[in-house]
């Protein structure tokens, strides 16, 4: 008797192996299980066509879909004929082989371990063109219910019920990210965040690859898969991306998967070179308390960071725009001299830095404004795409002028850029540089300049050779750029991640979440903020004609809830605290609110083994408090006139993040952002965070709670506008 490919006898023997594999006869269906999860394939086309839940029965798969589609330069599919040539076990998992109408070759490995429910898929090609893309593995899955998508984008965003507005006229939904880059590391996790059924989605390339992750959604089922850009050189047609793609289900939420890539994460070569973890990072930059991110010449700057380290008694650092003799985003990169003069600028600067106030400038990592008087001399040494054109946008909607991406696999622009920072740091005495755009990663397909074609991992290697080079030169400096990203850590000392203020940019529609922070928390320092109490102000480059009125005046106070809201989420977060264009007058005029940040910065300080050098925990389940708050879209260029653009959000009004010092304390840090005193109640398993079953919680320094029969339940109260931690031993 047969079952579903396996003989008794067969089944016999592989049992003691946990039956990792099934027979791979053509005329039997292929499977790949261990107890956990179940894979089968069609023994027709080789394409998967069944994967089981072992420990519930449920089958995962909507359709029995092709595993993988290869692209040519246009990106029209060119594997619409393919003959699948079998399968062969082998000694860590089950290839699969296929052969295109026109000659392409491609072998698939899907191996499983023995006690995991995760997949891992890998690929070769031979006999593919330059420019050609690979999506593998492309799975597509049952919808899930109640469903959470996290992202691992910058800091970590959370979509809930992403299928909302799907219908007759937007039958697709679908989200792109690209690795490195948009995502700050490489994964995605689906989950029900009732049952915590999930998928799970990553790859485990150490190497910087270029790879987009995608996830298609519509009624129906959810498609995974991953795009890969092979990088062909010289006559070669083979391609293996050296690296697997992970999936299939696992049980949580988001916090679980960030534990799950976690596992991987550290052993990798980036936290091995951490600058954090080398304690190589300049102790100014490691201890400030609060970063002011003000614009325009040094009298708007320096004097209100100076003032503000005075009043509060925290160590003030300063992020500064429009410093240079440049527009922004707009005459990239004619940064020098600063815009007030040599002798002004390095005057300021070292009378800042010596009452301990010093400053990151900002200088664009790659793109040329093509407005400018050398854009034709730099033309040859710009990124082009596959069609030849350049990488160009328009990001100044004041001037209407565009920029375009540099290659950075040349002298032209990195000699340049070099030269610049030289001047910045050693001669006007600057503390660091704000390297804009730094965790991008984009493809260049001009053969003239020397790297792969058509993909490749030069471009987070060229960064990270940039980045070196101005440390060589300049000597030791603090480098910050903006977003976060696994492949920069090794060059980066801090990463600026706007996820706490996402709402003044972006809108309300997502939520930030401390995705990066948990899994990279100990490796990267974090800050950055667009958390304002005034409305942006104008760079005098752009044309006086189009400045709005109002610029760096007080935003209404209807408003005061979103600020506190960020500077809660920073925090607990574990970052740094921002505040963005602060004024001397804002002591006074919102009075209230800058107590609220200080007190919250001032307890940070005070708890760094757990904020700065700690490990992100999983916050115990608790009620959470919500309230309807009026929302501000205003950044530099989100704004409508004289006008803040306004949404109303229901936001919580607890805000809370669990942290392990290096040392094994654990503290739970909660923030009341509203004005009512508010309950705070929870229970704790004392042995799902390696405490004694006595243990018990401290706040103040007194006893508040003692574990009984296995649980610590606590019960306390939280004032409005206050923080308190809670400590456990």
């Amino acid at each position: 008797m047969r079952i579903r490919g396996f003989c008794k006898r067969s089944l016999a023997v592989l049992l003691p192996a946990l039956m990792l594999f099934a027979s791979c006869r053509r005329d039997a269906v292929p499977a790949l299980e261990n107890g956990r999860v179940r894979l089968a394939f069609d023994a027709a086309t080789g394409w998967p066509a069944s994967m089981t839940d072992q420990a519930s029965g449920e089958e995962m798969l909507e359709d029995c879909v092709p595993l993988w589609e290869i692209r040519d330069r246009q990106d029209s599919l060119i594997n619409e004929e393919t003959s699948f040539l079998g399968c062969r076990r082998q000694s860590d998992g089950l290839q699969l082989s296929w052969k295109t109408a026109s000659g392409i070759r491609v072998k698939a490995l899907a191996r499983l371990a023995p006690e995991d429910s995760l997949l891992h898929w890998s690929l070769s090609v031979t006999g593919l063109d330059p420019g050609s893309s690979v999506r593998y593995p492309i799975l597509d899955f049952k919808k899930l219910e109640n469903e959470d998508f996290a992202f691992g984008s910058w800091l970590g965003r959370i979509e809930r019920d992403p299928r909302t507005g799907l219908g007759s006229d937007k039958p697709l939904i679908r989200f792109n990210a690209e690795s490195p880059g948009a995502l700050s590391l490489q994964l995605i996790a689906a989950y029900d965040r009732e049952s915590e059924r999930g998928l799970y989605l990553t790859s485990n390339d150490s190497l910087s690859f270029t790879k987009t992750f995608t996830v298609e959604l519509d009624s129906a089922k959810t498609r995974f898969y991953l795009t890969h850009y092979p990088a062909l050189e010289g006559p070669s047609k083979d391609w293996n991306p050296g690296y697997e793609v992970i999936t299939g289900p696992f049980r949580g939420d988001w916090m679980t998967a960030a534990q799950l890539y976690r596992r991987w994460a550290v052993e990798q070569r980036w936290c091995r070179e951490s600058l954090l973890a080398q304690q190589r990072i300049e102790d100014w930059a490691l201890g400030t308390g609060l970063w002011v991110w003000n614009r325009g010449r040094s009298e708007n700057v320096l004097p209100e960071a100076l003032h503000l380290q005075e009043t509060s008694g925290l160590p003030v650092s300063v992020l500064w725009h429009w410093w240079c003799n440049c527009g922004h985003d707009d005459d990239f990169p004619y940064y020098l001299p600063p815009r007030e003069g040599a002798d002004l600028f390095r005057d300021a600067v070292r009378s800042a830095s010596d009452q301990g106030v010093h400053a990151l400038v900002y200088m664009n990592s790659f793109e040329w404004g093509t407005s400018t008087p050398e854009w034709e001399e730099a033309k040859p040494f710009a990124l082009k795409r596959q069609d030849g054109s350049f990488r160009e946008y328009t990001s100044n909607k004041f001037t209407g002028h565009t920029i375009a991406a540099m290659c950075l696999h040349n002298d032209f622009w990195t000699d340049r850029y070099v030269a610049m920072a030289d001047t910045v740091l050693r001669e006007y005495g600057i503390g660091g540089i704000y390297m804009d755009e730094a965790c991008t990663n984009l493809r260049c397909y001009d053969p003239s300049h020397g790297h792969s074609i058509g993909g490749g991992n030069y471009w987070v290697e060229d960064f990270n050779g940039l980045a070196s080079r101005i440390r060589s030169q300049a000597g030791r400096t603090v480098l910050a750029g903006e977003g976060s990203g696994e492949d920069w850590i090794p060059s980066l000392d801090l990463f600026l991640t706007l996820g706490v203020s996402r709402e003044r940019y972006i809108g309300g529609d997502a939520e930030p979440i401390p995705l990066f922070q948990a899994v990279y928390h100990d490796y990267a320092i974090t800050f950055g903020s667009y958390s304002s109490l005034v409305y942006p102000p104008f760079d005098e480059r752009w044309k006086v004609e189009l400045k709005p009125e109002g610029c760096e005046t007080l935003l209404p106070e209807r408003f005061n809830l979103q600020f506190r809201m960020e500077q809660a989420r920073a925090l607990v977060y574990g970052m740094q605290p921002s505040i963005a264009n602060y004024h001397a007058f804002l002591d006074e005029a919102r009075s209230r609110e800058m107590g609220f940040a200080l007190l919250l910065a001032r307890t940070r300080m005070r708890y760094l083994d757990y904020l700065l050098y700690g490990r992100m925990e999983r916050v115990p389940s608790m009620t959470v408090p919500t309230a309807q708050a009026d929302i501000s879209k205003v950044s530099i260029y989100a704004r409508d006139g004289q006008s803040a653009a306004r949404i109303t959000k229901e936001i919580p009004l607890l805000y809370t993040g669990m942290w392990r010092s290096p040392e094994g304390g654990l503290a739970l840090f909660i923030v009341n952002i509203g004005e009512e005193i508010l309950p705070v109640d929870f229970a704790l398993d004392p042995a799902l965070y390696g405490l004694p079953a006595s243990c018990q919680a401290c706040m103040d320094g007194e006893t508040i709670a003692r574990a009984s029969e296995g649980t610590l339940n606590v019960s306390t109260t939280l004032p409005g506008r206050s923080i308190r931690v809670i400590t456990f031993l």
